[in-house]
């Protein structure tokens, strides 16, 4: 849809997009680290995960099959890499109780639940209405299906939910709705 004279690289932006999730997290761990003074560990890490991206494009881009979508594949796993070396050592150096479940695998899960879903509504309205029109919806009920799944997952406490703008009154709503209890 953002670029009709080049749709063989949609497949490689769907694969490129999962870049970002580790590259935040990563950049934010890091940015931690670096306000501990532990400033050779961000750059240790990103030295390992380039040699591994380096590795993966030079085997993967080889393979007629993959071709170009490897460099996509070994970004992937260059920020997956960064970020789970710096996590590492974060949680050793603060001794945080940080819950991997409650960080990465339940947005994870959160994704993967708007993803499939989301991509399933666009597949059931593309027979219905224009593409563009079914993708537009599609990314809409994505937001909104994301949010839900956050929400559904406790992934924020209800004190951080009210930090947000409007986090209180979210937050008595979800009370009555019976997902936060009451205080």
């Amino acid at each position: 849809m953002i670029f009709p004279n080049a749709p063989s690289g949609a497949l490689l932006l769907q694969i490129s997009s999962l870049t970002i999730i580790f590259s935040v997290l990563a950049q934010t761990v890091n940015g931690a680290l670096q306000g501990l003074g532990k400033i050779m560990i961000p750059a240790i890490s990103s030295f390992i995960g380039l040699i591994a991206k380096l590795i993966l494009n030079i085997i993967l881009i080889k393979i007629p099959g993959i071709g170009v979508n490897g460099a996509a594949i070994g970004s992937i796993v260059n920020n997956v890499l960064v970020f789970a070396i710096s996590y590492y050592i974060l949680t050793k150096a603060v001794k945080l109780d940080m819950k991997f479940s409650k960080f990465v695998l339940k947005p994870i899960f959160a994704t993967f639940i708007m993803s499939i879903c989301s991509y399933w509504l666009y597949l059931m309205l593309c027979g219905i209405l224009a593409e563009k029109i079914a993708t537009i919806i599609a990314i809409i009920f994505a937001v909104a299906l994301y949010a839900i799944s956050v929400i559904s997952l406790k992934i924020f406490t209800k004190e951080e939910l009210q930090m947000i703008p409007y986090g209180s009154k979210l937050c008595k709503i979800l009370e009555r709705l019976g997902i936060y209890a009451k205080e």
